[in-house]
């Protein structure tokens, strides 16, 4: 099982921040995001655009990283105070 985690205000269509998915064998990061693009949406979107970065345990992670049972997978947008909780007035031009 791999486990993807939507960091920021990314999620899932289901809503969810954590997805875990069965993985038969190793591939590569691009194929798996591609088998789930239904679930995620949003994501495929921002990574056809370079908007998020993709971590693999501790490693920053390309299409071409393979993923294999056990990984746990972040995906984080690259203007992540754009889509954090934590900066609720990021984009709002300045302080209250």
């Amino acid at each position: 099982m791999v486990t993807v985690r939507l960091l920021g205000n990314l999620t899932a269509s289901s809503g969810e921040h954590v997805l875990a998915w069965e993985l038969k064998e190793p591939t590569t990061l691009k194929q798996l995001l591609l088998d789930h693009q239904e679930e995620i949406p949003g994501i495929i979107k921002l990574w056809r655009e370079t908007e998020c970065m993709f971590t693999v345990g501790t490693r920053i992670a390309a299409d071409v990283t393979v993923v294999k049972d056990g990984d746990l997978v972040k995906v984080t947008p690259h203007n992540s105070y754009l889509y954090s909780s934590d900066h609720p007035l990021a984009g709002t031009g300045g302080t209250q």
